[in-house]
């Protein structure tokens, strides 16, 4: 699609928000369809665009606006392309989805090297974000060419561009590109504009309240009809998937996926949240203007008190889920040893790990060493963290989980 900045402009000559239809429109002209299916996909954009327009319009430079805009209709294009590939080709709704396993941990706790590791069973299949950002025509057709997956990394680094500190924390998007393995969040139910990366770009804090408080049931329909897009032709596989945004829908997630394997990853939360605020401090960059000062420290405070509401959430929804469901795996026992955790997962939901899927593992970690792109670095003192209060604001998570400011289990044996 072309870029919207020759679209829609206000009267000062830059982009303006756009409203709800002009966005479709836009989507429409751009790839010449028009059905969009499940008619419920518009009520989070709706959402969005509003908070958008009301919190954070004035606050975005003209190339911010220009992408914000892009963002949304270039979504809407590839929704418009999957509901056009699902009505051509009856055998994608035919596709059930049996027992993928999910990792639910919040961000920074380890979720995308654990995800990693669980992708490299032979038996596993895990969504890439080529296959997120350009999924038509399925993958089942035949094997994307050059030029697609060209279009997908090319769409991917003009959304981090304004953010290169991004590549320190997510390492893997250097070598691997549009090859990387996506998140269910931030690369499937985006496209349906239900997750937590909008609210980390641009701080809309109606947006926030939505995704904690409102029925995700329809965006995770989405997120099946999206998985079942790219499963035709890999039967037999089982889905190797991860998102922290589930825990903000874990009730919907754990409905649509009845026999779903639910991995909560913990870490200690003086690494936890302090790499989380710095993370999200980098990702309000997408505004434009870089946060420095005091905006750094609210920024930071934000993401440790949207993390509390998180977790309280997750919490909730887990005990009406139920404990059988899930498997709690600790950051530092990843680090410590990979292969004994990955297999302790698999013991608990009453599975083998292969020997071909260990030593694949042990390969991987050879090759990619926790510091070969460099050093996230970040600290407790810059947000204001102190133990006493992080402890007392987590205390049902610390004394249910044994992880808070300072405070881990020991290592598993």
């Amino acid at each position: 699609m072309n870029s919207a900045s020759g679209k829609i402009r206000d009267e000062a000559g830059l982009p303006a928000c756009p409203d709800v239809d002009t966005l479709l429109e836009m989507a429409c002209e751009g790839c010449g369809l028009s059905d969009f299916g499940d008619p419920r996909w518009r009520e989070p954009l709706e959402v969005f665009v509003s908070s958008l327009r009301d919190e954070a319009w004035e606050r975005l430079t003209p190339s911010a606006r220009v992408l914000v805009v892009d963002y949304m209709a270039q979504h809407l294009a590839t929704r418009l392309q999957l509901a056009a590939d699902r009505k051509r080709y009856p055998e994608i709704a035919r596709q059930e989805i049996r027992r993928p396993m999910i990792v639910v941990g919040p961000p920074r706790s380890g979720s995308t090297l654990l995800h990693t590791l669980l992708s490299l069973d032979p038996d596993h299949i895990a969504p890439e974000h080529w296959s997120c950002l350009e999924p038509s025509p399925p993958p089942a057709l035949g094997p994307p060419s050059r030029d697609r997956r060209e279009r997908a990394e090319k769409r991917m680094m003009a959304l981090f561009e304004p953010i290169p500190d991004i590549f320190v924390t997510h390492p893997y998007m250097i070598e691997e590109g549009a090859g990387a393995l996506a998140e269910c969040g931030s690369d499937i139910l985006n496209m349906v504009f239900t997750c937590q990366e909008l609210w980390c770009f641009y701080r809309c804090e109606g947006y926030r309240r939505y995704l904690l408080e409102a029925d995700h049931a329809a965006a995770l329909v989405f997120h099946q009809e999206f998985l079942q897009h790219m499963q035709w032709g890999n039967a037999g596989k089982r889905w190797a998937l991860k998102g922290s945004d589930h825990m903000l829908w874990l009730g919907e997630l754990a409905a649509r996926y009845p026999d779903a394997m639910l991995i909560w990853t913990h870490r200690d939360l003086a690494q936890q949240l302090s790499s989380l605020a710095s993370i999200q401090v980098i990702l309000s960059g997408l505004t434009g203007m870089p946060a420095s000062g005091e905006a750094r420290e609210a920024i930071g405070r934000q993401a440790i008190e949207h993390q509390g509401a998180s977790f309280a959430k997750g919490m909730q929804m887990r005990d009406k889920i139920g404990e059988h469901r899930f498997v709690d795996v600790s950051y530092h026992d990843v680090m410590a040893n990979p292969v004994g955790a990955v297999a302790r997962i698999y013991e608990h939901f009453g599975m083998s790990m292969s020997e071909t899927h260990a030593a694949g593992i042990r390969e991987w970690l050879v090759r990619n060493p926790q510091t070969k792109h460099g050093v996230h670095k970040y600290s407790t003192t810059e947000f204001g963290l102190e133990a006493p209060a992080i402890n007392r604001r987590f205390a049902p998570y610390v004394e249910r989980f044994g992880f808070g400011f300072g405070i881990r289990p020991p290592l598993a044996e």
